[in-house]
């Protein structure tokens, strides 16, 4: 009864066209949301649980905020616009134009692939070969982690929304994409088609946390 129905529509800030004041102002968004609401102490979590990484590679990375908030090891972010790439503050991060399911890389090529609130952007068969793919790049483990899809994360993004404290791509972006994400058990039936050395964990708040491992 809290569970709305999954509604898998296309977000604004992945559009081709989108002005480029409304994508800074939807990335600045992001960086708040990843700061003031819980992204990078989960992200955090999710790398301890990984084994701490000294080398990381990160999907659908935007502006690298997550990144910037680990300080030492290889970091490398990747994202399919390099509008969103470019927008990054710290310099000091490796930055890859690429798709997340045909990634540029050898296999075994970093300690951990991670990604946050990337997973709702994909089918479940998307999914599933995306963390294939992932897996193969990683030397360790996978690390992923989204908003869980919950009538109360969706309340409170349209509340932003209502009263304008998001810009006008976030004020649709946000609430299209808890409608896109996923049910602990829709992540859990993923990731064991993936491999059986996998975790789906239900953090806080209103999020899970994908693990496998190689």
């Amino acid at each position: 009864m809290f569970t709305p129905p999954r509604l898998d529509e296309p977000e604004l800030l992945d559009e081709h066209d989108a002005p480029v004041a409304d994508m800074e102002r939807s990335l600045r968004d992001l960086r708040r949301f990843n700061r003031y609401c819980g992204g990078i102490s989960i992200y955090k979590r999710m790398l301890r649980r990984a084994g701490n990484p000294k080398s990381i590679l990160d999907l659908g990375t935007g502006s690298s905020d997550l990144l910037e908030s680990v300080k030492d090891g290889l970091r490398v972010g990747l994202d399919i616009k390099i509008d969103h790439l470019l927008r990054g503050e710290d310099n000091s991060i490796r930055k890859v134009i690429g798709d997340a399911r045909q990634l540029p890389f050898r296999d075994n090529a970093f300690d951990a692939i991670t990604s946050a609130h990337f997973f709702h952007h994909f089918t479940p068969e998307q999914n599933v070969e995306l963390l294939r793919e992932s897996l193969r790049v990683a030397k360790h483990a996978v690390a992923v982690n989204d908003t869980r899809r919950h009538y109360i994360p969706l309340l409170f993004v349209k509340l932003l929304a209502a009263f304008r404290i998001v810009g006008r791509i976030t004020r649709f972006d946000a609430p299209a994409s808890v409608r896109r994400g996923y049910t602990i058990d829709e992540a859990r039936d993923v990731a064991t088609q993936v491999t059986a050395r996998s975790d789906v964990v239900k953090m806080r708040p209103y999020r899970f946390g994908i693990l496998l491992w190689k």
